[in-house]
């Protein structure tokens, strides 16, 4: 037992150490599964046939669901539909809600698109809505918290999907996401909350003045990417809990296919190239799967780390260690939220806080209990939580928030860190919850 723990002690605090020296965290990742077989005592061919093990069996279970869903964040941000969603939705709004249409857009877009591209590109519409009564900092803060929770919360972004299909959850997509989007919504709502109080404070620098171009498309369409493949998903959960929908089970399980539903919503959003873009869309899809490539890479090296960590026996120490009650359910909500929060905040990237801990964590589900799909999904809540605290210097979107928003660095750490901690402890408060109900 001690030895288990020592070996994944080192190995973790070996892969932080090593992901401060900017080692790339595929290599990272690879180098602390050796590092854990190695002190665990397997022999060296062993670590290696389990690592490529997990390295493709993750790989298989996600693979196409990170290529499509990448094209499809591509296409939106590419097409201009990303800034034509968030006009439309502060029109709906009206002008006095201008911050809250801010946190909605984030929560929105955040699902197919990158936080650090959807704040490039939507931040542009901040100039324009700034005034005496609602300073851009607040909505600056809010489309910044609306992104960071839908991005580390809702599948198909990398992190909850790698995470889903590390805990044996990708058959149970749809509920992963339901989960995700109820969580997202407490987790928005705090973060708005204090979007508005902390903003408040905040004198940003100047920000140039840019002009909106005429919307070319339709609501619907900019619409239905989106919505589409949540639509299809969701539905291939239903004849589970509705009985009188058995007889569509069979089609629903295929167009509800996750893959399947993001390649529909791809079709759908290529409704939106327009003129000169019917040229330039292959050379997105091209740049769209080498973004999707390093993040598989960094998927399935966690899928590695985790099959050497499951070959080793650690899920029959924590099995020794908590029963199935639901007060060690919840002491193990707390691991996974505390070990995501300790590796988010120590090497920057959510994505890759979040593929460790689900890794990390798969092989010792069922001794802690954590069988049922919606176990696993409130887990991936957990796991997300701790993803999102905090963002400080050594995360990208720290510096993207801070240097698009105009927010001067000091400010930064005392609104959006600050945010991100009381997001983080939202989430993972609002799985006990579920877990408990």
């Amino acid at each position: 037992m001690i030895q288990i723990v020592i070996a994944l002690v080192i190995s973790v605090a070996v892969l932080i150490a090593v992901s401060r020296l900017k080692l790339h965290p595929f290599f990272a990742l690879l180098l602390a599964a050796m590092l854990f077989g190695v002190i665990m005592g397997k022999p060296f061919i062993e670590i290696l046939t389990s690592m490529q093990t997990g390295f493709g069996s993750l790989l298989q279970q996600i693979g196409f669901l990170v290529a499509i869903g990448s094209c499809l964040g591509m296409v939106m941000e590419k097409t201009g539909a990303m800034a034509a969603l968030g006009t439309k939705i502060i029109s709906a709004f009206g002008p006095s809600r201008t911050v809250l249409a801010m946190s909605a857009i984030g929560v929105l877009v955040g699902i197919p698109v990158f936080c650090d591209s959807g704040f490039i590109i939507l931040s542009r519409l901040i100039p324009a809505l700034a005034s005496t009564s609602t300073p851009s900092a607040q909505l600056s803060l809010a489309l910044a918290s609306g992104l960071y929770t839908t991005h580390t919360l809702v599948p198909p972004t990398p992190g909850p999907l790698a995470a889903a299909a590390n805990l044996g959850a990708t058959l149970h997509l749809g509920l992963v996401m339901l989960i995700g989007l109820a969580g997202s919504i407490p987790v928005a709502g705090v973060a708005y909350f204090l979007s508005k109080r902390l903003g408040l404070k905040i004198k940003t620098l100047a920000h140039e003045t840019t002009t909106t171009e005429t919307d070319p498309h339709p609501a619907l369409l900019i619409f239905l990417p989106l919505v589409i493949p949540i639509l299809l998903i969701t539905m291939a959960s239903l004849p589970t809990l509705i009985s009188g929908l058995q007889s569509w089970n069979s089609v629903l399980q295929i167009i509800g296919n996750p893959a399947v539903a993001l390649l529909i919503g791809l079709l759908f959003s290529f409704l939106l190239i327009r003129g000169k873009q019917k040229t330039a869309w292959p050379a997105w899809l091209s740049e769209a799967l080498k973004d999707a490539g390093i993040i598989l890479l960094i998927t399935g090296a966690g899928g590695a780390f985790g099959s050497v960590i499951k070959s080793c026996g650690l899920d029959v120490l924590l099995k020794d260690m908590l029963s199935t009650s639901q007060a060690n359910g919840v002491i193990f909500l707390f691991i996974a939220f505390g070990l995501a929060a300790i590796l988010k905040t120590a090497q920057g990237s959510s994505t890759s806080a979040i593929i460790i801990t689900s890794s990390i964590l798969a092989p010792l589900t069922s001794a802690a209990g954590f069988i049922a799909p919606l176990d696993l999904a409130t887990l991936v809540l957990a796991i997300g939580g701790g993803a999102m605290a905090v963002s400080h210097a050594n995360d990208s979107y720290f510096w993207v928030v801070s240097q698009f928003g105009n927010i001067a660095e000091r400010d930064a750490y005392k609104s959006y860190t600050l945010i991100t901690l009381a997001q983080g402890i939202t989430a993972w408060l609002v799985s006990i919850l579920i877990f408990l109900l």
